[in-house]
């Protein structure tokens, strides 16, 4: 929970570093309500407690692609996809299906005026199942990309918690208090209705398989499978102590995943054939379990191998299905885009908060440390924590009005201005010294001051401020005690889709935009002359990381696939260009920033969730096997990847610092680095305690 300064040792320049430990970025962790995944374009949607949905791209390494900012108060209960059309349904009552090209509503419907908590879609994907918090199925048509009302089934008593339809599509499951319903979809009738132990058991999650079994799990801690032909029940296991909300089975329909609150356990069960005498039977039988979570989960998904869990903590668990023990990886519940902001010459942090932004000065070194930094001479890879003559202090704390979530922020270099944005309303404060004050501007505002998706303050003395709802880029001129608003840029053009990362040369000659279909495109700016230049060849995997050099027309990129190019805009040719994976935590954890040395311009420092690492240039390049580039004209031969560019440089991993969860790295002078991370225990102090269990021979 404090700001810790340290020197780190880096290849080039003076081959050291001061770093900014910063730990006291807290995040409330958001539960994970709901996930659903997408066959077609790879994509994990999943809901939280909080009103967003995010799109996780998983065509590589998993990485957060969008977020769906939902109207305030009405957090979606469920998500469900038809081929790339993504619904969801939320407690207000309204079926809703998104476009995600624009991030919002393309069709809304309101099928009863009730709370909605379930929703499916049937196998052939031209119809929607609904189920209501007075017991009421609807059944919608989704054909011609429209949500038609098409019947209503018979009332039942008590809310539907979860719905499936079978696989031929004619056939709908329904979970209640104390009993499982099976309709018939043509009629609106039931079929069948199995009973449980108790009738105040809740059937919290269920799933049908292809030879017609239903298995569903309660809140007694049950799993139960039947038979859905004659209704009979075949099996009925207790595989937790309480509350079993999650079930899952691999596309196989051989391993069956489950898990809930007491004890927040990952258990998997394999289908085995049990012969007894001259009968034989198939039974699910216990294979292994996963303790990923310390609080109870709510959502499972199996993809492939991957099993992809969610609950209280709000993390995202991606755990291996096979016997052998894999890795695992844990993405915290942080914000898109950038959480923190520095203004340089004052040395002030500002750090964004779902619904509040912290300004913070940084602590300093004692001056006998900085001392020893000029003379000290350890191996690679060494650092030291050095004593704070001045602590870490929080100045000033801005909350945002209303439920709406933040989506940008930043403060000037010369720390003066602080704008943010939500997606209602942007705000602009000037911030005085000495003493400490904030003034927001209200009066005579430019029109153009619009809810921006990014937000970026130049050297000299200049604002921009991309707009999401058209991709146009506004630019303002910063004076005493007013903005002037000079001209806009259109993106859309070039960039039709979200735009995910945009960059500014620090002499505000080049702008950089990269969008979430993995368009990179560049343009020229002077005043208000600005041109397309040109659009880097498409790679394979989507955009993670973007960067300038400082004094070097150059962008560096990373993709999905740990993959760091650098590309040349004057000579028009990649620079550098390394092999998939060339850091081995990147099969697990994408690239969220790249660092880039002004002394040394053969130096990147880039980061994960888990680790910053420090790359050097080096001559050494070996070719792929596989093309990289996706561009219909410029390609790259199976044989050569380095086709695009003569004398392709590549790089070499130098030396690894471990983190956990870090969320940003910057640099506050030549020789001085802020990183700002999270730890577990911290994102985790602020939920109940977690289920403690008894352990055999444990006291």
């Amino acid at each position: 929970m404090k700001n810790n300064a340290k020197k780190e040792p880096q290849e080039g320049g003076e081959g050291k570093h001061r770093l900014h430990n910063v730990r006291f970025y807290t995040m409330k962790p958001t539960a994970i309500v709901s996930m659903a995944y997408s066959k077609t374009s790879k994509c994990l949607a999943l809901s939280r407690h909080v009103p967003v949905i995010q799109l996780w791209n998983l065509r590589h390494t998993p990485y957060l692609d969008q977020v769906i900012h939902l109207p305030p108060d009405s957090p979606a209960e469920s998500l469900a996809w038809a081929g790339n059309r993504l619904f969801s349904v939320d407690l207000t009552g309204k079926l809703i299906e998104w476009d995600l090209t624009n991030l919002k509503p393309r069709h809304e419907h309101s099928p009863t005026g009730n709370a909605l908590w379930s929703l499916d879609v049937n196998p052939a994907e031209t119809e929607i199942a609904v189920g209501s918090e007075e017991g009421h199925i609807n059944l919608l048509s989704i054909e011609n990309d429209e949500i038609t009302y098409k019947s209503l089934f018979t009332k039942q008593s008590g809310r539907v918690l979860c719905i499936k339809f079978d696989k031929t599509g004619t056939k709908l499951v329904t979970g209640t208090e104390g009993f499982v319903h099976i309709w018939n979809v043509l009629k609106g009738t039931t079929l069948h209705t199995m009973t449980l132990s108790d009738n105040n058991v809740i059937v919290w999650s269920l799933q049908v398989l292809s030879d017609n079994t239903i298995i569903a799990g309660d809140s007694a801690g049950f799993v139960t499978v039947w038979n859905a032909e004659n209704a009979t029940q075949i099996d009925s296991t207790r595989v937790l102590d309480k509350n079993v909300f999650a079930l899952a089975v691999n596309e196989t329909e051989d391993r069956l995943v489950c898990s809930g609150m007491q004890p927040p356990l990952i258990r998997l069960f394999n289908k085995t054939q049990i012969k007894r005498e001259e009968s034989t039977s198939e039974r699910w039988i216990k294979f292994l379990q996963r303790d990923a979570h310390k609080h109870y989960v709510k959502s499972l998904v199996v993809i492939r191998d991957k099993i992809f869990s969610g609950g209280l903590d709000g993390i995202l668990t991606i755990t291996s299905s096979h016997k052998m023990r894999g890795k695992m990886s844990q993405h915290a519940p942080f914000l898109k885009g950038c959480v923190a902001s520095l203004a340089i010459t004052e040395k002030l942090l500002l750090l964004r908060y779902p619904r509040s932004l912290h300004l913070w000065r940084l602590g300093s070194a004692a001056s006998q440390d900085k001392d020893k930094i000029t003379g000290w001479g350890q191996p690679l890879g060494t650092s030291e924590e050095l004593l704070l003559e001045q602590p870490p202090q929080k100045l000033l704390q801005l909350n945002v009005k209303g439920p709406n979530i933040t989506q940008a922020s930043a403060i000037s270099p010369d720390a003066n201005w602080i704008c943010y944005s939500t997606s209602d309303e942007l705000r602009i404060r000037r911030l005085q010294r000495n003493p400490l004050q904030v003034e927001r501007l209200v009066g005579d505002l430019p029109k153009e001051l619009q809810p921006a998706s990014h937000i970026i303050f130049t050297k000299k003395k200049r604002l921009a401020l991309l707009h999401p709802q058209n991709n146009h880029l506004s630019w303002f001129d910063l004076k005493e005690d007013s903005v002037i608003f000079k001209y806009s840029v259109d993106l859309s053009d070039h960039c039709k889709n979200t735009i995910s990362h945009l960059v500014v040369s620090s002499g505000g000659d080049y702008l950089v935009a990269a969008t979430s279909d993995k368009i990179i495109s560049v343009w020229n700016l002077h005043e208000k002359q600005y041109k397309h230049l040109l659009n880097l060849p498409k790679h394979q995997a989507g955009t993670t990381a973007l960067s300038m050099h400082e004094d070097h027309p150059r962008v560096v990129v990373a993709y999905a696939n740990g993959q760091i190019v650098e590309y040349d805009l004057v000579n028009r040719k990649f620079t550098c260009e390394t092999k998939r994976y060339l850091i081995p935590d990147t099969r697990q954890y994408c690239i969220n920033g790249i660092t880039l040395d002004p002394r040394n311009p053969n130096v990147f420092l880039v980061h994960t969730e888990t680790n910053l690492y420090v790359l050097e240039r080096n001559d050494d390049f070996e070719p792929k096997e596989e093309p990289v580039v996706e561009s219909k004209t410029k390609k790259l031969s199976k044989g050569n990847s380095s086709s695009v560019a003569v004398n392709t440089k590549s790089l070499s991993l130098k030396t690894q610092l471990p983190r956990q969860h870090l969320v940003h790295v910057s640099r506050l002078s030549p020789n001085e680095l802020v990183n700002v991370s999270i730890s577990t225990n911290n994102l985790l102090a602020t939920l109940p305690p977690p289920f403690q269990r008894k352990k055999f021979g444990a006291s």
